[in-house]
């Protein structure tokens, strides 16, 4: 096979060597540039499309590992192999750990296995300028169906604008102040909060028609799981920064005051009166433990039970109740067992049942919280992994394999720290 389009970049300080690999590589009928020293390639690099390079690892002035380290941060598609004649492990190491190399060969080398290998990098070159096009035509029918996505908006809001002018003036205004109120206590409680409120809105409404909730009842429901922090606007930002249980009594005393404020602020909308009477039961517990009136069982609407049960659940695993998130199961069985007395078993089975079929359809977090000593190869992050000072060590759904685990392992014993790991199921 012929390789006239691919270029071959040979570096070492014995021209006697560049000259006979120089002769092996010849029947590929590639491109080939030989450099004596890491500088003379590194400004040939800057000049020429090079596909793979091949360097000497002991060479004068800048090693072959350092040399091999400047090429992957600086032309990271370009293939690199080192060569050597010594079975050094500290070199070979320094080339896999600096210079990202991707294969490592002795000399005197087999000719048969230098031509493969620079064959082999030649197709993946190949291979990679193929994906290239076609991303690039990817982008090309992206932009055109954003082109589309406009039109159509445009279209929709047009019908939209239309729609609103026939709607009386009450209903204008009801719409308005709705948005109004939920988007400024989404803002309010920031972005995480208001990401939590989206992927958790059908778990609310799927639980609560479960349970029988339908119709006005059920608008009415989803309105207060919308203002659900509206009593919270007035708090400072250093009481919402603090979880529910590293709270002070002081704190705890101003926080219980949020169901109040959040039905005191839908008094002045009528349609709104039945949402407040929601928020202002949604934080009482079925033992009289909650707040603000230590209301019992039967005293509590069926609908403020729910947003009571759906919200406990949220906020155990974002880390608003505790100072470290649960996972799924562990909030579920804080609700089932743990605080058993404090829900309706009824609706913690009903919402138990909703994040299964939401689960199976991709639409509900569905993980557990595990300890490094548990974790095996093929596990999936189901969230970004943490450590305990805030610094991103994975993102959410990288999949562990064993390099992963024991660097990670490596981590908390070298930091003293023990990370948290939530891992899908």
């Amino acid at each position: 096979m012929k390789f006239t389009e691919n270029s071959v970049l040979l570096v070492d300080d014995e021209k006697q060597v560049l000259y006979a690999l120089n002769r092996v590589i010849r029947p590929l009928q590639c491109k080939v540039f030989m450099a004596d020293s890491a500088a003379v390639a590194l400004d040939i690099l800057k000049t020429h499309h090079i596909d793979i390079v091949i360097s000497d690892m002991r060479m004068p002035v800048i090693a072959g590992e350092q040399f091999l380290q400047q090429v992957a941060e600086q032309w990271p598609d370009v293939e690199r192999v080192a060569l050597t004649g010594f079975a050094d492990s500290s070199a070979i190491m320094a080339a896999i750990n600096q210079g990202k190399v991707s294969r490592f060969m002795l000399k005197p080398w087999n000719d048969d296995e230098l031509l493969n290998t620079i064959e082999n990098a030649f197709l993946l070159s190949a291979g990679k300028r193929k994906a290239s096009i076609l991303q690039r035509m990817t982008r090309e029918k992206n932009t055109q169906l954003q082109q589309l996505n406009r039109t159509l908006e445009q279209r929709v809001q047009q019908r939209t604008e239309q729609l609103r002018q026939m709607n009386t003036s009450l209903q204008a205004s009801y719409r308005a102040v709705v948005n109004m109120l939920s988007n400024l206590s989404m803002r309010r409680m920031g972005v995480k909060t208001s990401r939590e409120n989206q992927q958790f809105t059908p778990l609310m409404r799927e639980t609560a028609v479960a349970c029988g909730i339908e119709g006005e009842a059920l608008k009415d429901l989803m309105t207060a799981w919308q203002f659900r922090h509206l009593g919270k606007l007035s708090f400072s930002d250093s009481l919402l920064q603090v979880p529910y249980l590293s709270m002070t009594a002081e704190q705890q005393k101003q926080f219980h005051t949020h169901p109040l404020l959040a039905q005191a602020s839908c008094l002045p909308v009528k349609p709104l009166h039945a949402a407040g009477q929601i928020l202002r039961q949604h934080r009482e517990y079925l033992d009289g433990t909650g707040y603000p009136s230590r209301l019992k069982a039967d005293q509590i609407s069926l609908s403020a039970q729910i947003l009571c049960a759906v919200n406990d659940y949220v906020e155990l695993i974002s880390g608003h109740y505790a100072v470290k998130p649960q996972g799924h199961i562990e909030a579920l069985r804080y609700l089932r067992d743990r605080a058993a007395s404090r829900y309706s078993q009824d609706v913690v089975a009903q919402m138990k049942e909703v994040l299964e079929a939401l689960s199976s359809l991709g639409e509900a977090l569905n993980d557990a919280e595990l300890t490094s000593n548990d974790l095996i190869p093929g596990m999936t992050l189901s969230r970004d992994l943490f450590s305990p000072s805030g610094i991103l060590l994975l993102g959410a759904g990288q999949v562990l394999n064993e390099t992963l685990i024991e660097r990670i392992r490596e981590m908390e014993y070298n930091l003293e720290e023990v990370f948290q790991f939530f891992i899908q199921r």
